[in-house]
C-alpha cells in the first residue's frame, strides 16, 4: 500500500504541468472532494460561512467558500461533501479551515476533514481537528490550520509556539486595540491569530506571553504583527518567539510605533528575524472616495506574487479615509523593493455587499503584461547618537546622504515627528538605500543647532555595519558655523581608509565687472571630484569680505569634506531670492587648503545666470536636458508650489533642481492644461532610468495634478516620456507630494552636438546692437539650421564678449559661418570684432578596445567595450567690420572663414533678374534670393535691395544685383521668393542669370512662371535649376514662346509636394494668422514657405477644415521633419493643428505628421511654431509618378476657344492608362487658356509604370535633349459641332527628337511612329427590358474595356433609333469612335439616378466593332436602381462568349472543387475587440495586432480595418475581424496598438479575443488598458503575455480551398446567399457560407475561396462535386 501511495506521489511531480482546464496564469487545475465531519457535542453546528484553503508542495489555493444547497449543512453529527475546482497544489501538506463568525449560532465544533484528489481518488488526506472554531468556546479561535496525512492513524503532531511581546516604556506606548500576529516559516504560516488572554495585555513596559498551536513551520522567516486601531497606540520594543517543537528561539526586534499619528503612521508591520521590517508597498487606485486597504498576500515572501487576496476584514487593519467602506476597486499595484518588481492586480469590481455581486473579498490575479522592473532597494537600520552636552538636541528635520564606491544614495529626510534627537538620546530609523557599494562617507544636514556624536548603519539582511564618528556641532552659531557635515566611514568593511581629519577646500568665487553683476541671493556650491561630491553647500561665511558677491569681488570660503581626490567640476548657483538676484559670475577657483597656489583649479564662467549653473573643467561635457512638464486638465490641477526634479542616469544623478525659470516663460507656471518647458545644463548622466519630481507644498494652491514629463536630450539622440497622471497633493490620493516616475518609452530623435560660441563686439562708438543676431554653421557634412544667439542677458554691448552654448547638427569640419542680424530695433548697427566657435563632439577610440565578460543566465558572453573620447575643435573667425544699414558696405550679413585654416575666398556674384513681359508681371513686394553650390553650401537668403534700376522688378525689366559670399563652386540651384507685400505683389519671373565674376561663368535659371497667390499654382517661392545656354538662345529665337523642354526639365529635377493641413475640430481652433512651413530633408530644406493659396478653401485654416497647398523644391533628400507655425497676426491668431500630410507623387511617398496641439501663446506651451516628425505607421508608399509636358494647340477658326474643364488620359502600349487629369487647376486658368490660335503648355505627373512607349520617349536624357510625340486632331470637341462628341481619342503620328551637339547647338530629328493604332467605330445597342417600369429618364454612361485599353466613360446622349431613349422594351443604338480596343472583355454601365423616374431594368448590351466586324454580347437582366434588388446603379459585365476555366469542367451548370489544405504557412485569425465605455474611450486611429510565437517568430503587422460605414472604434462597441497571417505555432505574446500619434489619440481597449481555428484555441484577454499618449502609462501599443489570457479549447478546423464555377447560361448567376456542407468518411462540417464578393456570380466564373470547416477526413482527396 505504501509503495502504491509513493508511486502516486511521484506521478504528481511528473504530471504537475498537466492542464485539465485552461487557466490564465499557468496554474494547473484539479478537483478536490472536501468532506467535513461536524462533532457530536451540544451546539456543534454552525450557521456561519465556512472557508477552506489548501496548502501543497506546488503552492496554495485561493480561499474557497464551501457552499451547499442543503439547509442542514454543518449541523451536529453531520457529514458534508463538497467539490472544489481550484489550483493543483500537489501533495497536500495542511489545510486552513475557518468561518466568518456570522449567523445566530456561529460557533462550530469540527471533528475532522477529509480531502480527496478526484484525479487520483486513492490519494485521500485526513485532517483531524476535534476542536471548536468559535469566538466564545474553546480558545476563542475560529481559524485553524490542520496537518494531514495519507494514513489516518499516523497524523503529525501540532507544534507549539510561545510568543513573548515586550511593550516599550515611552509615554503612551501601551494599547487597548486587538493585536494580531501571523508567523511565517519555511513550510507555511500560522494564519492570522489574535493575541489575547485573561490579562490586561500590552501595557507600558510590560511583557506579555501567548501560546499558539500550529503545524511545524520549519525555520521561521518573519512575522506580521499589527492591531486594529480600536484603542490607543502601541510602541513595541521586542518580540521573542520560542519554537517548542524544534527547540529554537527567534528574536524580532521592532522598536517602532504602531500608530496612525506617530512615526510613519503604520499599524501593521512585517518583521524579519533579527529586526528588519519586510517591505511590500501597495498602491491602490480607487474609483470613489479614498480608502486604502491593507491586503492579504498569498505567496512566499521575496518571490513574485501569483495572486492577491483583498478584503474588508475585522481581523486585519483597514485604513479608511472615506465616510463609507464600500468601494469600487480598480487595481492594486504591489512593489517589492527587494526584487525591484512591480506587479499589477486588476480588479475593476465593487467590494460592497450592496453593489455588484455583493462580495467584500476577492482573489486578484496578476496581469503579467503590466509587470515592471523598478529599482532594487535594501533595508538598513540607522542609529543616531545625540551628544549629552547642554542644548545638543534639535527639533529640526535632519537630512542625510550616503556616499559609496559605486555612487551615492538619494538625500533622505528623517522626519522629527516624535521627541527624536534629544540630548543623550539614541534614535533608530529604518531606511531604504540603493546599491552604493562599500560606504565611504556620510553627509548630514539640518537647519538648527544639533550636537551629533556618531551615526551607525546596519544592513539588516547581512549585518554589514558602518560607523561614522562626528563629535561636533551642526549649528550656524557654534563651532565653524556649518550645518552640513561629512563623516568618513569606519569599520571592517571599509577597504580604503579615509583620512581621519576632514579636508578643507578654499573656494574663491569671482564676480564679474559688468553692470549689475552682484547678487543678494543665497549662493551654494558643490564640488565634484573623482571620489564623490560635497553636496550643495550654502556659502554663508566669507573669509575676506563682509558684503559677499558684489561687483568685482573675489570672495573666499572654506568647504570641509571627505577627500574628493581630484576636483573635476563645480556646480554653483543661487536660490533667486533678494532684491537683486541676478548674478554675473566670472570664475571659480578651488584649492585644497595647505597646497600651493599652482595646484589651484580654475573654472571659468563669464555668464549671467538667474539659476543653477554647472561649470566643467576642460574638455567640457555639458549636456542640455530639455524638460517639458504638462499639468493635467482637470479642476484644481494647477499649483503655486515650487516644483523640483531630479534625474537618475546610468552614469550619475543630478541634484534636486528647482524649476524656477522656464524657457517658454508663460508667466504663471504649472497652470491647468499648460506645458512648461525648462532646460537643465549639467554633466552627462548617461541614459536616464527614472526621475523624481515633486514640490515643496507651499502656497495657497499647493496641490498639483501632474499629467506627464517629457525629457529631450539631443546630444544622446533620445526623448524620454514619463507618464504620471496623478495628484501630488497632501489632501488628494495617497497624500504624496513627490513621486518617482519611470520612462514608458524612449524614442530616438535627431542627434545633435554642443557648440560654444563666443562673440566679441568691437570697442568702437555705437558698436553694440539691439537687433536679433543669428548664425549658421557650414561644415563638410552639411549645415546647421539658422541659430538665434540669445539668452537672458543684455548681449552684444560695446567691447563685450558674449558666450552662447547651443545644440545643433554635427556638420563635421567647419569651413565657414554666416552671421548677421535682422536690422530691427533702435541702434541696430553692429560692429562685429570676431567669433570663436568651439565644436564639442565625441569620437570612438578604436585603438583602445577592451573585452569584458558579461554574465547572463549563467552563460558568459564577451563584449567589446569601446572607449569614447570627448574632442573639442576651436575655430576663430575674424570679422572686424560693421553690419549696419548705414556703415561700410551696408550689409547686415557676412560670411566668415576660419582664420588661417581655410583656402576658400570670398567671391562676387552678379545676379540678373529678368521680369516677364505679360500683363501685370511686375511686383512691389520684397524679393529674396538664395544661391546653392555643389558641395560648398549656399549664400543664405539675401534680400535684393540695391538694383541698377530705381524701381525694381517692373514688367520686361532686367535688374542687376551684387552678392558677396564665400566661393560656392559650381552652382546647382537657386531659391527665389517674395513676401507678398505691397499693393501689387504678383510677379511673373522670366529667368535669372548669375555671373560668377571669379570664374567668368554665366548660369541660366529659366522660370517663366508666376510667383503669385492668385496666379498659377499659388506659390510665391520657386526653386530653379540651371540649363545650358543653347536652350536659352533657342528660346529667344522663338520670340519669347516657351520651350517645352525647359518646363519638363525643371519639373524632372524638382519635387512637388502636395501639403494638406488639417485644423482641429475644437472651439476657436481656426486662425487668421499667416501660416508658414519649412520642409527638412536629409540634404537640405525648402526654407520658409508661406501657405497663402489653398486649393480647397477660400478662407483658410478654419475649424475642422482641410487645406491643400503646393510646395516645390529641388533635391532636399528624404523628408525628415517639418516646421510649421504662424506670425500671430490677425484678430483670431490661436490655431489648433491636427495634422499635416505631405504627398510627394514623384517619390511615391505620402507622410503624415501628427500634431494635435495648439499653436497659441495663450494655450499649451505658448509656442506658435513647432517641429513635427512623421508617424512611421501612417506612412504610405506607392508607385512614383513622373512628369509629362502637354502642349495643346488651339485652332485658328472662329469660336475655336473654350472655357470648359479640359482633361487628358494617357494610354500605353499595354493598354494601361492614367487617371483622368485636368489641365487647369482652377476656373481662372480655364478662362485664361485654350483661346483661339493659342499654344498652352501643361505639366502633369502620372505613375511611372503606366505605359512603356510614351514613358521611354518622355524620360530620355533631359539634359542632352528630349523627344516630343505629336497627336494630330483637327476636329471639334463640341456638342453643337461635327459629331457632337466632347471626348476624342488621338493616336501619335510623328516623334521629334532634340539633341544637344558638342558645339552647343541643338539638332532636331523627325521620324514617324511605326504601326500606329487605328481609330475604330463601335456600334452600341442597348436593350431595355420589357417589364413594368423598366425604362429610365436618368443619364446613362458606358465604359468599354479591351485588352488594348478602354474608351473612358462616355455618356450615351444621342440615340440613333429613338428620340426618347431607354424606354421599356426598346433598343437604342449609339456610335462611339475610339482607338482600337482589341478584344473586348468587359463593360461598365451606370446611370446618375437623376430625373423623375431613374430606375432602369437593363436586358443586355451588344457592341459591334465595324472595323473588324466582331460582335460582343453582354447579358444583364438586372435592375440598376437604388430601390430594387441590391440597390446598385452601376454594374460590370463580361461578354457572353468570354472563355473561362469552367470549360475544363462543364459547359453549363455549377461545379465545385473542394481541396483541404494541411499545415498552411498562412492561417486565419479571428479577432474580436471590445472598446471601453469610459469618457474618451473611442478612437478613429487604425488598430493593428502582431501575434508572436516561440523563437521570435511573429506575424507582420495585421491591420484591423473597420468596414465601410464605420469610422471609429466607438465607446462600448464590439468589432470582429478576420485576418490572415503567418502561422507562429504556439502563441506566446500579442502586441496590440494603433497608429495615432497625437496627445488626443486615446483608446481604451476593454477586451481582446483571438480565435485560431486551425489550432482549436481561443484566447481571451481582459485588458481594460489605455492605449494613449496622455492616459495610463502613455503607450499606444502594448504587448500582452499569453499568461494573462483565458485559454479555451474550441473545435479544430482545417482550411478548404473551394473552387466555384458558375455556368455559362442565361440567368446562371445568383444574388442569394450560398451555403455549403462537406461530407466525408469521418462525418460532416457545419454549414459554411461562401461570402459573395461583388458581382462574382453575374458571369461565368471560376473562383477559389478559402473556407474553414471541421475535419471530415484529413486523408480525403480533393472533392469534385457534380452538376447541381
Amino acid at each position: 500500500m505504501e509503495q502504491i501511495l509513493l508511486k502516486s506521489l511521484l506521478r504528481y511531480v511528473e504530471n504537475k504541468d498537466e492542464v485539465i482546464d485552461g487557466d490564465q496564469h499557468g496554474f494547473t487545475k484539479a478537483i478536490y472532494e472536501v468532506v467535513t465531519v461536524t462533532g457530536d457535542v451540544r451546539g456543534a453546528g454552525t450557521d456561519a460561512n465556512v472557508f477552506v484553503t489548501l496548502f501543497g508542495e506546488f503552492g496554495i489555493t485561493p480561499k474557497t467558500h464551501l457552499t451547499s444547497k442543503s439547509s442542514t449543512a454543518f449541523e451536529r453529527s453531520k457529514t458534508d461533501v463538497f467539490r472544489v475546482k481550484t489550483n493543483n497544489v500537489g501533495q497536500i501538506k495542511k489545510i486552513r479551515i475557518e468561518h466568518d463568525n456570522t449567523g445566530l449560532n456561529a460557533g462550530w465544533f469540527l471533528d475532522r476533514v477529509i480531502v480527496t484528489d478526484m484525479n487520483r481518488p486513492h490519494l485521500r488526506f485526513y485532517f483531524p481537528c476535534n476542536n471548536w472554531l468559535s469566538k466564545e468556546d474553546g480558545d476563542g479561535l475560529y481559524v485553524r490550520d490542520l496537518i494531514g496525512s495519507l494514513n489516518p492513524m499516523d497524523v503529525p503532531k501540532i507544534n507549539k509556539y510561545v510568543v513573548r511581546v515586550f511593550t516599550g516604556e515611552v509615554s503612551g506606548s501601551g494599547t487597548d486595540a486587538d493585536v494580531f500576529i501571523n508567523i511565517f516559516g519555511e513550510k507555511g504560516d500560522t494564519g492570522v491569530r489574535k493575541l489575547d488572554n485573561d490579562k490586561d495585555n500590552f501595557e507600558k513596559g510590560a511583557e506579555d506571553k501567548f501560546t499558539l498551536d500550529a503545524p511545524n513551520l520549519g525555520r521561521l522567516r518573519k512575522i506580521n504583527i499589527g492591531h486594529n486601531n480600536k484603542g490607543g497606540s502601541a510602541g513595541w520594543f521586542l518580540v521573542i518567539i520560542e519554537d517548542i517543537g524544534n527547540k529554537c528561539v527567534y528574536q524580532f526586534p521592532v522598536g517602532r510605533w504602531f500608530a496612525l499619528d506617530e512615526d510613519d503612521g503604520k499599524i501593521q508591520r512585517d518583521i524579519l528575524v533579527g529586526g528588519t521590517e519586510a517591505p511590500l508597498t501597495f498602491l491602490g487606485d480607487v474609483r470613489k472616495g479614498r480608502t486604502y486597504v491593507g491586503p492579504r498576500i498569498s505567496g512566499l515572501f521575496l518571490h513574485k506574487l501569483v495572486r492577491l487576496s483583498i478584503s474588508w476584514s475585522c481581523g486585519l487593519p483597514v485604513m479608511e479615509y472615506s465616510d463609507s467602506p464600500c468601494q469600487s476597486l480598480f487595481q492594486v499595484v504591489v512593489y517589492c523593493p527587494f526584487t525591484g518588481i512591480e506587479q499589477t492586480f486588476p480588479c475593476g469590481k465593487w467590494l460592497d455587499e450592496d453593489e455588484g455581486d455583493g462580495l467584500i473579498e476577492r482573489e486578484l490575479y496578476e496581469m503579467v503584461s503590466l509587470r515592471q522592473r523598478r529599482l532594487k532597494k535594501n533595508p538598513w537600520s540607522l542609529w543616531i547618537w545625540t551628544s549629552d552636552i547642554k542644548n545638543a538636541g534639535t527639533d529640526a528635520t535632519i537630512f542625510f546622504q550616503i556616499y559609496g564606491d559605486k555612487g551615492k544614495s538619494d538625500e533622505m529626510k528623517l522626519d522629527n515627528n516624535s521627541d527624536n534627537f534629544e540630548a543623550g538620546q539614541t534614535d533608530k530609523f529604518m531606511v531604504w538605500i540603493t546599491g552604493a557599494g562599500c560606504f565611504l562617507s556620510l553627509s548630514s544636514e539640518l537647519m538648527r543647532c544639533f550636537g551629533l556624536m556618531k551615526v551607525t548603519l546596519l544592513k539588516t539582511l547581512t549585518k554589514d555595519k558602518y560607523s561614522f564618528n562626528c563629535g561636533r556641532w551642526l549649528d550656524i552659531n557654534e563651532d565653524d558655523n556649518e550645518i552640513v557635515r561629512e563623516l568618513p566611514a569606519e569599520g571592517s568593511l571599509v577597504t580604503e581608509v579615509m583620512p581621519g581629519e576632514m579636508i578643507k577646500y578654499r573656494v574663491t568665487v569671482c564676480t564679474g565687472m559688468v553692470s549689475g553683476s552682484g547678487t543678494d541671493a543665497n549662493v551654494f556650491v558643490c564640488l565634484i571630484g573623482d571620489q564623490g561630491d560635497t553636496g550643495d553647500r550654502v556659502l554663508y561665511k566669507c573669509i575676506n569680505n563682509v558684503n559677499k558677491f558684489e561687483k568685482g569681488n573675489a570672495d573666499e570660503f572654506f568647504v570641509e569634506a571627505v577627500t574628493l581626490k581630484q576636483v573635476r567640476r563645480v556646480r554653483i548657483g543661487h536660490d533667486g531670492k533678494g532684491g537683486s538676484s541676478g548674478w554675473y559670475l566670472a570664475k571659480v577657483i578651488v584649492r585644497e587648503e595647505g597646497q600651493p597656489e599652482s595646484e589651484a583649479v580654475e573654472f571659468p564662467c563669464y555668464r549671467y545666470r538667474k539659476q543653477c549653473l554647472c561649470l566643467l573643467i576642460m574638455p567640457p561635457a555639458m549636456h542640455f536636458y530639455h524638460i517639458s512638464v504638462k499639468t493635467g486638465d482637470i479642476p484644481g490641477a494647477s499649483s503655486d508650489s515650487k516644483v523640483f526634479i531630479k534625474l537618475y542616469g546610468e552614469k550619475a544623478d543630478t541634484s534636486k533642481e528647482t524649476l524656477l525659470v522656464s524657457d517658454n516663460d508663460l508667466g504663471n507656471y504649472f497652470e491647468r492644461g499648460r506645458v512648461d518647458e525648462f532646460t537643465i545644463d549639467t554633466m552627462d548622466i548617461g541614459k536616464i532610468n527614472r526621475i523624481l519630481i515633486g514640490h515643496d507644498n507651499v502656497g495657497l494652491r499647493s496641490g498639483w495634478f501632474l499629467a506627464s514629463v517629457q525629457i529631450t536630450v539631443p546630444v544622446q539622440g533620445r526623448q524620454y516620456n514619463f507618464p504620471c497622471n496623478r495628484w501630488l497633493d497632501k489632501d488628494e490620493a495617497d497624500g504624496r507630494v513627490e513621486v518617482e516616475v519611470y520612462p514608458s518609452e524612449i524614442l530616438p530623435i535627431e542627434k545633435l552636438i554642443n557648440y560654444e560660441v563666443s562673440v566679441v563686439t568691437g570697442d568702437v562708438r555705437a558698436a553694440g546692437t539691439n537687433a536679433k543676431v543669428f548664425m549658421q554653421i557650414y561644415g563638410e557634412t552639411g549645415k546647421t539650421e539658422l541659430i538665434i544667439l540669445e539668452n537672458r542677458s543684455n548681449n552684444f554691448e560695446r567691447g563685450a564678449t558674449d558666450i552662447f552654448k547651443i545644440e545643433a547638427a554635427d556638420v563635421g569640419k567647419i569651413y565657414k559661418i554666416r552671421i548677421g542680424h535682422d536690422g530691427k530695433g533702435i541702434g541696430d548697427g553692429w560692429f562685429l570684432e570676431s567669433v570663436t566657435l568651439k565644436r564639442l563632439a565625441t569620437k570612438m577610440d578604436e585603438s583602445d578596445k577592451k573585452k569584458k565578460k558579461k554574465k547572463k543566465k549563467s552563460e558568459e558572453e564577451e563584449e567589446e567595450e569601446t572607449k569614447v573620447e570627448e574632442v573639442m575643435d576651436v575655430y576663430t573667425f575674424v570679422a572686424h567690420r560693421w553690419l549696419a544699414k548705414d556703415e561700410g558696405d551696408k550689409e547686415l550679413v557676412v560670411e566668415l572663414v576660419p582664420d588661417g585654416e581655410s583656402e576658400l575666398e570670398e567671391n562676387t556674384y552678379e545676379v540678373h533678374i529678368l521680369t516677364g513681359s505679360v500683363w501685370g508681371s511686375g511686383t512691389d513686394a520684397n524679393v529674396f534670393l538664395s544661391i546653392y553650390g555643389i558641395g560648398r553650401g549656399d549664400t543664405g537668403e539675401r534680400q535684393l535691395k540695391r538694383s541698377n534700376n530705381l524701381n525694381k522688378f517692373e514688367k520686361g525689366q532686367v535688374d542687376v544685383f551684387t552678392i558677396k559670399a564665400i566661393d560656392l563652386g559650381e552652382l546647382k540651384k537657386l531659391r527665389i521668393r517674395h513676401d507678398n507685400s505691397g499693393s501689387s505683389p504678383s510677379w511673373f519671373l522670366e529667368r535669372v542669370e548669375i555671373v560668377d565674376l571669379k570664374e567668368s561663368t554665366t548660369y541660366y535659371f529659366p522660370c517663366q512662371r508666376w510667383l503669385a497667390v492668385e496666379e498659377d499654382d499659388g506659390q510665391i517661392v520657386r526653386e530653379l535649376v540651371p540649363v545650358d545656354e543653347a536652350f536659352v538662345k533657342k528660346d529667344s529665337e522663338n520670340d519669347g514662346q516657351s520651350l517645352a523642354t525647359l518646363g519638363l526639365e525643371q519639373k524632372a529635377k524638382s519635387t512637388t509636394y502636395i501639403v494638406k493641413v488639417k485644423t482641429g475640430d475644437k472651439k476657436n481652433a481656426g486662425t487668421d494668422a499667416n501660416v508658414f512651413i519649412t520642409l527638412y530633408g536629409s540634404k537640405d530644406d525648402t526654407g520658409i514657405v508661406s501657405l497663402k493659396a489653398s486649393k480647397l478653401n477660400k478662407n483658410k485654416f478654419e475649424r475642422g477644415k482641410i487645406d491643400e497647398f503646393t510646395v516645390e523644391s529641388v533635391d532636399i533628400g528624404d523628408l525628415k521633419k517639418i516646421k510649421i507655425g504662424h506670425d500671430n497676426a490677425g484678430n483670431s491668431n490661436g490655431w489648433f493643428l491636427e495634422w499635416v500630410e505631405i504627398d510627394a507623387p514623384s517619390l511615391g511617398q505620402c507622410l503624415k505628421f501628427p500634431c494635435g496641439r495648439w499653436l497659441d501663446k495663450s494655450e499649451d506651451d505658448g509656442a506658435i511654431e513647432r517641429f513635427i516628425f512623421p508617424a512611421e505607421l501612417q506612412t504610405t508608399e506607392y508607385i512614383p509618378f513622373v512628369p509629362y509636358e502637354i502642349t495643346v494647340y488651339t485652332s485658328d477658326i472662329f469660336g475655336a476657344g473654350t472655357d470648359a474643364d479640359v482633361f487628358i488620359v494617357l494610354y500605353g502600349s499595354d493598354g494601361i492608362c492614367t487617371q483622368q487629369k485636368s489641365l487647369c487647376l482652377n476656373k481662372r486658368e480655364q478662362r485664361m487658356y485654350f483661346e483661339r490660335n493659342s499654344v498652352n503648355q501643361f505639366i502633369v505627373e502620372v505613375k511611372s509604370n503606366m505605359f512603356a512607349v510614351i514613358s521611354d520617349y518622355s524620360l530620355s536624357c533631359l539634359l542632352q535633349g528630349s523627344e516630343t510625340i505629336t497627336f494630330p486632331c483637327e476636329r471639334w470637341l463640341a456638342k453643337s459641332e461635327d459629331d457632337g462628341e466632347i471626348i476624342r481619342e488621338l493616336v501619335p503620328s510623328d516623334i521629334f527628337t532634340e539633341k544637344l551637339m558638342k558645339d552647343g547647338t541643338l539638332k532636331q530629328i523627325e521620324e514617324e511612329v511605326e504601326d500606329p493604332l487605328e481609330v475604330h467605330t463601335y456600334k452600341i445597342s442597348v436593350f431595355t427590358g420589357d417589364i413594368y417600369g423598366a425604362g429610365t429618364d436618368a443619364n446613362v454612361f458606358l465604359n468599354i474595356y479591351g485588352d488594348l485599353g478602354d474608351t473612358g466613360e462616355r455618356k450615351l446622349s444621342k440615340s440613333e433609333t429613338n428620340f426618347n431613349k431607354f424606354e421599356r422594351g426598346q433598343e437604342d443604338m449609339f456610335t462611339i469612335q475610339a482607338v482600337d480596343l482589341g478584344i473586348l472583355y468587359k463593360i461598365k454601365i451606370r446611370h446618375d439616378n437623376s430625373m423623375f423616374s431613374p430606375d432602369w431594368f437593363l436586358e443586355k448590351v451588344e457592341i459591334l466593332d465595324e472595323t473588324t466586324e466582331e460582335s460582343f454580347v453582354f447579358l444583364c437582366e438586372r435592375w440598376l436602381s437604388k430601390k430594387k434588388e441590391d440597390k446598385k446603379i452601376e454594374r460590370n459585365y463580361n461578354p457572353k462568349s468570354c472563355p473561362s476555366d469552367a470549360s475544363r469542367y462543364v459547359s453549363c451548370g455549377v461545379f465545385l472543387m473542394i481541396k483541404p489544405q494541411f499545415n498552411p504557412a498562412v492561417i486565419p485569425y479571428h479577432i474580436t475587440v471590445t472598446t471601453g465605455t469610459e469618457y474618451d474611450s473611442s478612437t478613429d486611429s487604425r488598430v493593428f495586432i502582431i501575434i508572436m510565437g516561440p523563437q521570435k517568430v511573429r506575424t507582420e503587422r495585421l491591420w484591423l480595418d473597420l468596414p465601410k460605414g464605420k469610422d471609429e472604434f466607438a465607446d462600448g462597441s464590439v468589432e470582429k475581424f478576420s485576418v490572415w497571417g503567418l502561422d507562429v505555432g504556439e502563441i506566446k505574446k500579442v502586441e496590440v496598438g494603433h497608429d495615432g500619434a497625437t496627445p488626443e489619440s486615446c483608446w481604451l481597449m476593454e477586451e481582446l479575443t483571438i480565435v485560431v481555428p486551425t489550432k482549436g484555441v481561443m484566447y481571451n484577454f481582459v485588458c481594460k488598458c489605455w492605449l494613449a499618449r496622455d492616459k495610463g502609462d502613455g503607450l499606444t501599443s502594448r504587448i500582452l503575455n499569453i499568461l494573462d489570457a483565458d485559454c479555451v479549447n474550441v473545435g479544430i478546423k482545417i482550411l478548404y480551398e473551394v473552387t466555384v464555377v458558375t455556368g455559362d447560361i442565361e440567368g446562371g448567376g445568383t444574388d442569394a446567399g450560398i451555403f455549403m456542407t462537406v461530407f466525408g468518411s469521418n462525418g460532416n462540417t457545419e454549414e459554411m457560407q461562401l461570402d459573395k464578393n461583388g458581382d462574382r456570380k453575374d458571369k461565368p466564373t471560376c473562383l477559389c475561396l478559402p473556407c474553414e470547416g471541421t475535419d471530415s477526413d484529413p486523408s480525403a482527396p480533393p472533392l469534385l462535386a457534380g452538376q447541381m
